[in-house]
């Protein structure tokens, strides 16, 4: 088969290499013209959950703050619901994370039913990763998996506890999906900020199991919390997995044998 070079050199011009030569480059052709398509899919995907999630971040923080500031951060006392102290069904454990309260309804509701809706759609991700050949490693599917499941299943069961971890969620969320944005775009992020991302999450696990913690202690005190065993139980044992599995990932990424992710920055710099 003729290269282009001798195609286009070629005189008399000859018709019949030509069209050798388009078709041997339609796979290459169309190749690039995927690659084109996908990186501007993949710069408007980060950058509409970017942006989504900081709205979402806002609009959940100032719901869970009202909540805090009328029901206290932790349980700490009893606060009574009405003026009459001596009825103790009025009484009540203030803590932002054992009753539903206003939460769930009005701006903070609606974003929290956004955040349930949008585990749905952030299968983008992982559909992105495929079309683009990436590799697509088990923490990914199985977090996009785990957490939309309980999103879903926990919602109708006025699950208190959820305002932290959507809350939590949206906030990491601005931060990871602004970062993905970047370097979607060219830009050289230092692996540091991708490192403290990772650190994020881990917290933010952690955070969520010490709440569950309590939680379970005040059930087992007899104190009423809006929520129900099977959802506890399933986020204990959801967070346990993503503490175990996101800390092997921050290990392996950059602290083992230096971090390969520095080292891929080191090796990209030089």
């Amino acid at each position: 088969m003729s290269s282009f070079l001798e195609v286009a050199t070629t005189m008399p011009f000859n018709y019949e290499n030509a069209k050798e030569y388009t078709r041997s480059v339609e796979k290459p052709a169309f190749i690039i013209s995927m690659a084109y398509v996908l990186t501007s899919a993949l710069n408007f995907w980060n950058a509409w959950l970017a942006i989504f999630s900081t709205i979402g971040s806002c609009m959940t923080g100032y719901g869970l703050f009202y909540e805090i500031y009328h029901r206290g951060l932790v349980c700490v006392g009893l606060r009574s619901h009405t003026n009459n102290s001596n009825d103790k069904s009025n009484f009540d454990f203030a803590a932002s994370y054992t009753r539903t309260g206003d939460y769930f309804t009005g701006y903070s509701g609606y974003w929290t039913f956004l955040f349930t809706m949008s585990k749905v759609l952030e299968f983008g991700d992982t559909i992105l990763i495929v079309l683009r050949k990436k590799p697509l490693i088990f923490l990914h599917w199985y977090h996009h998996v785990l957490t939309m499941n309980y999103a879903i299943i926990s919602y109708s069961y006025d699950t208190a506890f959820n305002s932290w971890i959507g809350w939590m969620n949206f906030t990491v969320h601005s931060i990871m999906y602004s970062y993905y944005m970047l370097r979607s775009l060219g830009v050289k992020v230092p692996a540091w900020i991708a490192r403290n991302i990772t650190t994020m999450q881990i917290l933010q696990f952690v955070i969520t199991l010490l709440i569950l913690f309590h939680i379970g202690y005040l059930s087992n005190s007899g104190v009423q919390v809006d929520s129900h065993p099977k959802i506890y139980w399933f986020c204990v044992l959801m967070e346990i997995s993503y503490v175990v599995l996101f800390a092997n990932f921050y290990f392996q990424s950059y602290i083992k044998g230096g971090g390969k992710k520095f080292i891929n920055e080191k090796s990209k710099n030089q």
